[in-house]
């Protein structure tokens, strides 16, 4: 096992919205909106409405709405960022440093979100219209542990193991293209894992339908032989009727804790599309501890 070396404590502003809201209503009561709220002007909504809303939300099967998504996960950073800019602007004097340092980083930390959801739209975009050539032998056990390295210093709220499982050989593929799966997937998994809970990794090949049905039972249907990644968090899980659907375009499990937190639904898909053009498969279960284990496939050279 490797475990990438953290690196020095840094601010966490994963919280920091639910703060900052409260030095609004401190410092300027009524200045600050709520996520859902473009403005002062709260909409109402008829009982029918609500009806409908509570329907889309408990039925798996819809297919998901990418405006509404996508309203949605622009209005709520554009919501914050208005927020704190009107503060700093109107009460410049009136605030503490420690005040406008906290405004400071949500601004940051909302304008990532922003542009984190356009570049996937612009990922998406250029996925669908070029194609990828997978003509090149990389090494996936040296790809991963630079990739892993790289999200380790991300985070301090984590560890990230690496169980690699030699022999390993090599498989022809987009290096970039593989680098964003492994973020994408790691990722996720540190977003719905709770503080302190570990990220494991494992790089192992697989020769045999016995190999693979030992290994991983709930895997589709793979040529042999694959070199196999698993990504196993500590989080609450997924839905088990949802499973086949969560790389879907714009779809998320609909599970409470999952609504708050921010995702458009499109990182899974984006990595289902990269793995599907190097010829392999991408999968996901429930772990019988508790938390999930997403896995990916690659032919081997």
């Amino acid at each position: 096992m490797t475990k990438a070396k953290n690196s020095p404590r840094r601010p966490s502003h994963g919280s920091s919205g639910r703060r900052n809201s409260q030095a609004f209503a401190t410092v300027l009561p009524g200045a600050f909106p709520g996520p859902g709220a473009a403005g002062s002007h709260t909409e109402q909504k008829s009982p029918a409405a609500i009806r409908h809303r509570e329907m889309r939300r408990s039925s798996p099967q819809e297919k998901p709405d990418a405006i509404s998504v996508l309203w949605h996960e622009l209005l709520s950073p554009l919501t914050l960022i208005k927020g704190y800019t009107s503060t700093l602007l109107q009460l410049n004097n009136a605030i503490t440093e420690e005040q406008r340092q906290q405004f400071l980083r949500g601004i940051d930390s909302a304008s990532n979100r922003v542009v984190n959801l356009l570049e996937n739209l612009r990922d998406i975009s250029r996925l669908e219209e070029t194609e990828i050539t997978a003509d090149y032998p990389i090494s996936m056990l040296e790809l991963l542990r630079q990739s892993l390295a790289e999200l380790q210093n991300q985070t301090t709220r984590h560890a990230i193991n690496f169980y690699p499982h030699a022999p390993l050989p090599r498989v022809k593929a987009d290096p970039n293209k593989m680098q964003q799966v492994i973020s994408n997937l790691v990722g996720n998994a540190i977003k719905y894992s709770p503080d302190g809970g570990d990220i494991d990794v494992e790089l192992r090949i697989i020769r045999t339908e016995q190999e693979m049905e030992r290994f991983f039972p709930d895997a589709p249907s793979v040529k042999l032989p694959s070199l196999v990644v698993s990504v196993a968090d500590s989080g609450i899980g997924l839905p088990e009727d949802e499973l086949d659907r969560i790389f879907e375009k714009f779809y998320r499990a609909s599970t409470r804790f999952t609504r708050s937190i921010p995702g458009a639904g499109l990182g899974l898909y984006i990595c289902k599309f990269i793995v599907e053009a190097h010829r392999g498969r991408i999968w996901a279960r429930n772990k019988l501890q508790g938390g999930s284990l997403f896995s990916f496939a690659l032919p081997v050279i």
